[in-house]
């Protein structure tokens, strides 16, 4: 798990390094080789919180059969990663809501993406900030970390 955790970390500080963000991110050193926005990114404790924010939208983007195999973190809904960018952009309200049981996103809502170890979620954050969506962020570590600290 914590090896997930790592990769998920090391990947995103290369891209930050490389500077191949297209949202450039401002990095800021989490240890002695990895970068990371800390803007973008939310951890372990910070999801315990927005679980019980309605306001904000975490958003699970790994297929369904994957979430019916292990569950899923409270209040997220799924959006598998090949339908985000479809999803947010031209999806019309009234079936956002029929499908998810909640209104649809707007630009300026926060959205938190998720998947099994961070990679998938950050491809989704990537979809999200170039729709428009400027708070939107990626639960480092996602499934993994959080399924390996609730038992």
């Amino acid at each position: 798990m914590e090896s997930a955790l790592i990769n998920a970390v090391f990947a995103i500080g290369i891209m930050c390094l490389a500077n191949l963000s297209p949202h450039h991110l401002v990095c800021s050193k989490i240890d002695d080789s990895t970068m990371v926005d800390p803007v973008r990114f939310v951890n372990y404790e910070d999801m315990l919180k927005v679980i019980h924010e309605p306001e904000k939208v975490i958003i699970d983007v790994r297929n369904p059969d994957e979430i019916e195999s292990t569950g899923k973190i409270p209040s997220s809904i799924n959006i598998p990663l090949n339908t985000v960018s479809d999803t947010l952009a031209s999806m019309p309200d009234d079936e956002f809501l029929k499908q998810y049981q909640r209104a649809k996103p707007s630009a300026s809502d926060e959205l938190i993406f998720y998947c099994k170890s961070g990679r998938r979620s950050q491809e989704a954050l990537d979809k999200a900030l170039k729709l428009g969506f400027s708070n939107s962020k990626s639960y480092l570590g996602s499934w993994e970390d959080w399924s390996s600290k609730q038992k």
